[in-house]
């Protein structure tokens, strides 16, 4: 039985139907083995305890423990049916902020099929030719030094997909533990990185927009949640340093 714990939840819209939460980073959404307890499926028990009820406690889908942002829950089973489905066939646009190392100069779209892989204790991802779909849109916001600030658009969803698509074309999101490929690293110099490391201490990727039709009031609801401190630290401190 899953413990239901009183874990603060930023909520940004609730109704009869659905709820959508602003995630805070060092939060993992569901409980694995390594984390069973402290989740959002935790909180979400202990807030509103008829969602045992409803599969992953009404969870439509996940962001990884260090990427903050929008996240979709349904309160009952016709809610989780319709949004899962509308998930399925992409029509629940995801948008996000990132930071990445090196300069890109166009927009692009990313186009690799993205399998699991197992390590001791880890679970990643990889580009592999028998992995599933996976298509990430991406497109310039400013352009700094030896960084990009980049809006993404997710039109699959799968586990990393964000962080694995631009470490593939070597433009690693800045901050992340695991997918650090970026081929010009030596390009930064000691003093940026250090600052970088100072302030922020996760991936610089935070989910900052949802668009999905409302699964009974058949209307579209529109939310956006502001880039959290440490990456507007982070802009701010490129934004000064761009020459």
């Amino acid at each position: 039985m899953w413990k239901a714990q009183n874990l603060y939840l930023n909520i940004v819209y609730d109704d009869k139907y659905i709820l959508v939460i602003n995630k805070t980073t060092n939060f993992v959404v569901h409980p694995a083995n390594k984390n069973k307890n402290n989740t959002v499926f935790n909180s979400l028990l202990y807030n509103y305890p008829f969602l045992r009820d409803v599969p992953r406690a009404g969870i439509i889908h996940r962001l990884d423990k260090n990427t903050t942002g929008l996240m979709i829950i349904a309160k009952n089973m016709n809610s989780y049916f319709f949004l899962k489905k509308e998930l399925k066939n992409h029509n629940i646009i995801r948008e996000y902020e990132a930071i990445v190392n090196g300069v890109i100069k166009t927009n692009g779209i990313i186009n690799y099929p993205i399998k699991r892989i197992y390590k001791k204790h880890n679970i990643c991802m990889q580009i592999n030719l028998l992995g599933k779909k996976s298509i990430t849109k991406y497109f310039i916001k400013n352009i700094f030094k030896n960084h990009t600030h980049l809006r993404v658009r997710l039109k699959t969803g799968r586990t990393h997909q964000i962080r694995v698509h631009l470490s593939h074309i070597n433009h690693s999101i800045v901050g992340d533990p695991v997918y650090k490929k970026f081929k010009n690293f030596s390009l930064i110099n000691n003093f940026y990185k250090k600052k970088i490391n100072e302030i922020i201490q996760r991936q610089a990727l935070h989910a900052c927009y949802l668009k999905f039709m409302h699964p009974f009031f058949n209307i579209n609801i529109k939310l956006f949640s502001i880039i959290p401190n440490d990456i507007s630290n982070l802009i701010n401190f490129l934004k000064k340093n761009k020459n």
